[in-house]
C-alpha cells in the first residue's frame, strides 16, 4: 500500500487540514456566539461582555484544535485500516473466483473433450451422432 504523505507540523494529512481548520473555525464561532448571548446578558459593557467571551473562546479554541486533528487523524487511520483490509479480502476473493474459474473451465473442457471423443468415435464407425454438445 502506498504510504500517505503528513505535513511536517503537526503530522497531519494534508488533504485534510483545510477540513480540520474550516471544522476548527465554524465550532469556534458558534461557540463564541453562545458565550457571547450569555454573557452579554448579564455583563454592563460590550467591553466586559468582550473581555469574558474571549477568556472563555481562547481555551476552548486550543481544546477543540487537539480534539479535531485528534479525531481526524484516528478516524482517518481506521479508515485507512479498514480500507486495506476490505481491500485484501477483495483481492482474496478475486483470486478464490479465478480458482474457481479455472477449476470450471477444466469441467467444461473434459465434458467437450469427452463429447468431442465420442462424436469422432461415432464418425468412424459410421453411426449417426446426434448428441448435443
Amino acid at each position: 500500500m502506498k504510504k500517505k504523505t503528513r505535513t511536517p507540523l503537526i503530522s497531519g494529512r494534508p488533504e485534510w487540514i483545510v477540513l480540520e481548520i474550516l471544522t476548527l473555525f465554524v465550532s469556534t464561532i458558534v461557540y463564541t456566539v453562545i458565550i457571547w448571548q450569555n454573557v452579554s446578558a448579564s455583563a454592563q459593557t460590550t467591553l466586559e461582555a468582550f473581555k469574558a467571551t474571549v477568556k472563555e473562546v481562547v481555551p476552548f479554541s486550543q481544546f477543540a484544535l487537539v480534539y479535531i486533528i485528534g479525531a481526524f487523524e484516528l478516524g482517518g487511520e481506521i479508515m485507512i485500516r479498514f480500507t486495506s483490509k476490505i481491500e485484501q479480502a477483495l483481492e482474496r476473493g478475486r483470486e478464490e473466483g479465478r480458482e474457481e474459474g479455472r477449476q470450471e473451465t477444466r469441467k467444461v473442457y473434459r465434458a467437450w473433450a469427452d463429447w468431442n471423443k465420442r462424436r469422432e468415435e461415432a464418425a468412424e464407425k459410421g453411426t449417426s451422432f446426434d448428441e448435443p454438445p
